[in-house]
């Protein structure tokens, strides 16, 4: 049965190609332990932003305020020896496709790094992989 879910998909042959370029693209510049495969997401995680952005009326509905997220690849300085050091960190995105830095905004608020918005939970592939997935890529 077909998901409801009204988001393009496409084929298997399809998504091989393009993870294959990606791979065969950066493998002209990047040693091949170094290329990035994938980034593992927790939903938990991806849940726990979205949620903290509900707003609920008093008509008992609920109203969130983002868009979505996004996802900026990054490499820890203490990383930058490893393979397959690539994550990255995650923002929400608000209605108006603006990332969302700082959730405070009022006085003194939102100019501490430790008030952002900025997510560090995605686990790098191999580590976080599925080797068996046509989309792992030789």
């Amino acid at each position: 049965m077909k998901s409801k879910i009204n988001v393009p998909t496409i084929s298997v042959n399809e998504a091989v190609d393009r993870v294959t370029r990606f791979r065969d693209q950066l493998a002209k510049q990047v040693p091949e332990n170094n290329i990035p495969r994938a980034i593992f997401i927790p939903i938990s995680d991806l849940l726990a932003i979205i949620n903290s952005y509900d707003i609920f009326r008093a008509d008992g509905t609920t109203l969130n305020e983002l868009q979505g997220v996004r996802a900026y690849f990054a490499v820890k300085e203490s990383d930058m020896d490893l393979p397959d050091d690539v994550t990255a960190v995650i923002v929400p995105v608000d209605k108006e496709g603006k990332d969302v830095i700082y959730k405070s905004k009022g006085v003194g608020m939102g100019d501490d790094d430790d008030d952002t918005e900025i997510y560090d939970f995605t686990q790098p592939c191999p580590d976080k992989c599925d080797p068996t997935s046509p989309l792992f890529a030789p």
